[in-house]
């Protein structure tokens, strides 16, 4: 019930965010309404950060495997010179 209650309040929060945005930018200028457009998605991302299957979460994953990846690749062209 909890999960549930994250996720609906998630996604009423983007969806606000998401058409406040558009309002801004079809009534005052689309540069100042990008740029609020833009804050509430980071704002957004920020406060679902400890959700175990956000946005945050999933980046922060990706970007720790992409590391690991690196690592083995450094240590894989390591052990090739030292072969030769």
């Amino acid at each position: 019930m909890k999960k549930l209650l994250s996720l609906l309040f998630s996604s009423v929060f983007f969806i606000l965010c998401f058409l406040t945005g558009f309002v801004v930018m079809g009534s005052i200028d689309w540069q100042l309404g990008l740029a609020m457009w833009i804050a509430f998605l980071c704002i957004f991302i920020w406060f679902s950060r400890n959700d175990e299957d956000g946005i945050y979460r999933t980046l922060k994953d990706t970007h720790q495997s992409n590391l690991d990846d690196i690592e083995r690749q450094e240590l894989e062209e390591q052990e090739v010179e030292v072969i030769k």
